[in-house]
């Protein structure tokens, strides 16, 4: 690939007419499943217990003391495909009908993981079909960025998880293919594969630094999505320490050793002169996986899969030209603000994509709280619409406006509210209390679920709870089950 990519350097040299040293460059570095709290970065000062006394994360810790943190940094979903396919087009997952991972329902793969029996068929709740794949007609933050420059280079490295169709139909010159979890499974001697995903970076980058291109890379870790697996020698260092909350001595591990990857790729950027004209987001794609008990969201409530804090609420750190170094910043952002921020970065003059729910906080991450994001849908909104009974998730919705956020099932209709300045665990619903707020937010959500068009889960006249094979776990044949 990395020999693909000299060529397609190569091949652009006669369009180039001047040295782009100065061209704004961006990397997103994207972590699986590493909740709020899973790095030794404390991620909210004003909150006890936003930071792990067990991981350690040095590369992280770097990153945010060089830049900035969001205190309340969201993924567009409490789950895998959803947010990845939120974050390339600047849409919520609802908006594009990502409302569960590309493999819950029978697509060009088919149904691998026995997901649909068990939990789209006989259920309580009749639920729309996710899609299957990331659609061709969504313009991708790689395609947007050739639209606005075509001499920019787009790499998309490790984890793609957004259908079978190749990145580079989505604007990607260089990637690693359409791969999803089963890579990042391999065991000894590079369990999670995460040296492999930094060498490939690194090598993404010493290619362009050659060019002098404008580029785009997006780091896509596999860690740390289960299985928890990592080397002996790293396991044995926290097997040695005294556990906490956190106490999972190999998933500690695994942490470190992609925090160690992410370590070199910043070694690199640096290194090769790209530090004062380059933005890096780092960020998750949902909250920590806490069913199979590897980790702990704590003081959040629930994790992955859920629209609680748990699920949703991650690491979000950005360092980059004019971004203060070490700074807290409170205001809310999103991923599916990235695409929109990094036209602003870029000063991009191509009319963003029709119908972005997105806004850029390129202002707020230089100026700090007071700064405003002019979102195209202000209220911040997630929805899953799925069933995980062994992770006693049924469809669920979520809209944050200012402090409250107001939580949706729709198995039993009810609504709760919570103030998320004073209740970050979310352990008190204050509906009866702020009766104004929770109609209000209730109301926007509803609004924006008539604006998009969402099919919403609907009553299953049918349902037989006696052959509900959600309720009974793995039905025979059917496969692994990602966690």
């Amino acid at each position: 690939m990395i020999a693909r990519l000299f060529c397609i350097l190569i091949g652009f040299s006669g369009l180039w007419f001047a040295a782009q040293t100065s061209a704004t460059n961006v990397i997103l570095i994207l972590t699986d499943d590493q909740g709020w709290t899973g790095s030794s970065v404390t991620m909210d000062s004003r909150v006890r217990g936003s930071v792990s006394d067990f991981y350690e994360t040095p590369s992280l810790e770097r990153l945010a003391a060089e830049g900035v943190r969001f205190s309340n940094g969201y993924a567009p979903a409490p789950n895998c495909s959803p947010t990845r396919m939120s974050i390339q087009t600047g849409k919520t997952p609802v908006r594009i009908r990502a409302t569960d991972i590309i493999d819950a329902v029978p697509g060009p793969k088919g149904d691998v993981y026995g997901f649909y029996e068990r939990f789209y068929l006989n259920k309580p709740l009749i639920l729309p079909h996710p899609i299957t794949e990331l659609a061709l007609e969504e313009v991708t933050i790689a395609e947007y960025l050739k639209a606005e420059n075509p001499d920019y280079v787009t790499a998309h490295i490790g984890k793609w998880h957004m259908g079978g169709k190749s990145p580079e139909l989505h604007g990607y010159d260089v990637h690693d293919g359409a791969t999803s979890n089963a890579p990042g499974n391999q065991g000894a001697p590079d369990p999670k594969r995460s040296s492999e995903v930094a060498d490939r970076a690194i090598g993404f980058l010493e290619a362009v630094a050659e060019n002098d291109k404008p580029f785009f890379l997006q780091v896509s870790y596999y860690a740390v999505h289960t299985p928890v697996i990592a080397l002996d020698e790293t396991v044995a260092k926290y097997s040695a320490k005294s556990p906490s909350l956190h106490q999972n001595d190999v998933y500690a591990a695994m942490t470190e050793e992609m925090d160690h990857s992410v370590g070199r790729i910043l070694d690199t950027v640096d290194e090769l002169g790209f530090s004062d004209n380059t933005y890096i987001i780092y960020t998750s794609d949902n909250g920590a996986e806490v069913t199979s008990m590897t980790t702990s969201n704590a003081p959040l409530a629930k994790g992955k899969t859920h629209v609680w804090e748990g699920g949703i609420r991650v690491p979000f750190v950005v360092r980059g030209p004019g971004i203060p170094a070490g700074k807290q910043i409170n205001t809310p952002v999103i991923g599916y603000d990235i695409l929109p921020t990094i036209a602003d970065w870029i000063g991009a003059k191509t009319k963003l994509p029709e119908a972005i729910d997105g806004g850029s906080f390129a202002a707020l991450a230089a100026q700090g709280d007071g700064a405003e994001i002019n979102r195209a849908t202000e209220p911040m909104v997630w929805y899953y619409s799925a069933y995980r009974n062994i992770k006693h998730v049924a469809p669920q919705a979520a809209i944050r406006i200012g402090q409250h956020k107001l939580i949706r099932d729709f198995s039993s209709g009810e609504d709760q509210l919570f103030d998320l300045d004073l209740d970050v665990a979310e352990t008190t619903d204050l509906s009866r209390f702020r009766p104004d707020a929770k109609a209000q937010l209730a109301n926007a959500l509803d609004q924006y679920f008539e604006d998009v068009n969402a099919e919403l889960p609907r009553s299953n006249p049918d349902y037989d709870p006696s052959n509900d094979k959600g309720l009974v776990g793995i039905t025979k044949g059917a496969g692994p089950t990602p966690r």
